[in-house]
């Protein structure tokens, strides 16, 4: 009896153990299963959040840059300054400045397609860039007469003879130019500026060639002063539809002249007789800026004098004489000397040489990054 209890009690030992294991061991399975579900949810959780990260940056990348893909290319960036939380939208009050890229690739921002371009990649793939935003400065109040920082990106340009009629080749710098004031605001949303300063270098024509490609010649020479995505356009000083350059020889060749006077009717304007086109221009600048006079950009203590787009003929005591126009240190609007004349029927070629002050026009939409539009804190747009 003694043994069979024991035998007994033993078996109801074992059945326990073994139920106790059985119990572990699902215990066991539990808490792995949910081990794994954890796991499998956090991985799926972070996949997500990664594939809308990058996803964003993809929509910021897609289009602009056709040699990368979203693998290839990580964006962060700044405000201000400080580290960007939420990346900003083409409607929000900031604009792309700079781009600066790992392993030496350069990359631009466009804020109007409010996207990167890729300028170099330098063949590199997988690269880090950091936008830099800033806030947008009230520009939109901007008033005539406002100073603005705008810096041209050429740093040097060669005048050629064919466009002076000068024998040599001359060269300025655009981007020394770098104070303006705005002399319109168009309905479009453009703006029309004028050099605060006229150059450091004086450009010469010369002759009959320079004459008839004064005004031709200005525009060119003005063009140099534009940035590509800020800039949409330019003239030189006066310029109003003239005839940039005169192809028709006809009363030019003659010793004695059939026109004795500019008129404003421009009858003989397409033939070199002169006009007075100009006249828009200059009271723009009048308007926003009180005066035509103007200093020197190396050496803002010195008034200077600079030429106007301006044809004029005169006859002074039968020597006919072929100008164009200038505006003198004071201010004053006046005709520079003569690029040639005619006198005893004899033809007199001269050089005349001054220096230059610009026109160009802000695209619709481009923003200032700070500024109040004072001498002292001019709008900055580049």
């Amino acid at each position: 009896e003694l043994k069979r209890r024991m035998g007994g009690g033993l078996l109801e030992t074992n059945n326990q153990l073994e139920r106790f294991t059985k119990n572990k061991k699902s215990k066991k399975l539990t808490y792995s299963m949910i081990g794994i579900l954890l796991i499998i949810g956090s991985i799926t959780l972070f996949k997500t959040y990664a594939f809308f990260e990058e996803k964003r940056e993809f929509n910021v990348l897609k289009g602009r840059i056709p040699e990368f893909s979203q693998e290839d290319i990580q964006i962060s960036f700044t405000i201000d300054g400080e580290k960007g939380n939420q990346f900003p939208d083409k409607t929000s009050r900031y604009v792309g400045k700079t781009v600066t890229c790992e392993k030496e690739v350069e990359a631009s921002w466009n804020n109007e397609t409010w996207g990167l371009e890729i300028i170099n990649s330098h063949q590199q793939k997988r690269i880090n860039c950091s936008v830099e935003f800033k806030t947008i400065s009230e520009f939109s109040e901007a008033k005539l007469g406002d100073y603005v920082s705008y810096t041209p990106s050429k740093t040097n340009y060669e005048i050629t003879s064919d466009l002076t009629g000068y024998n040599t080749v001359q060269s300025i710098n655009p981007s020394e130019l770098n104070l303006w004031r705005i002399i319109r605001k168009n309905s479009d949303g453009s703006i029309e500026m004028v050099s605060e300063y006229t150059s450091s270098n004086q450009v010469s024509f010369y002759g009959k060639e320079g004459y008839k490609n004064l005004i031709g010649s200005l525009n060119t020479i003005a063009k140099q002063y534009e940035t590509s995505n800020i800039t949409g356009g330019s003239r030189y000083l006066g310029y109003s539809g003239q005839t940039e350059y005169i192809t028709d020889n006809t009363l030019l060749d003659l010793t004695k002249p059939l026109w004795e006077e500019t008129t404003n009717d421009n009858t003989y304007e397409k033939q070199g007789g002169g006009d007075m086109l100009y006249q828009s221009d200059v009271s723009l600048v009048k308007q926003a800026c009180g005066t035509l006079q103007a200093y020197k950009v190396d050496a803002p203590n010195e008034a200077n004098g600079y030429w106007l787009a301006r044809r004029f003929f005169e006859n002074v005591d039968d020597s006919y004489m072929y100008r164009g126009g200038r505006i003198n240190s004071f201010g004053s609007i006046l005709v520079s000397y003569h690029f040639f004349r005619y006198y005893e029927d004899q033809y007199y070629p001269v050089s005349a040489q001054l220096a230059l002050r610009p026109i160009i026009i802000l695209k619709t939409g481009i923003q200032a990054s700070s500024g109040d539009g004072t001498k002292g804190n001019p709008w900055k747009v580049n």
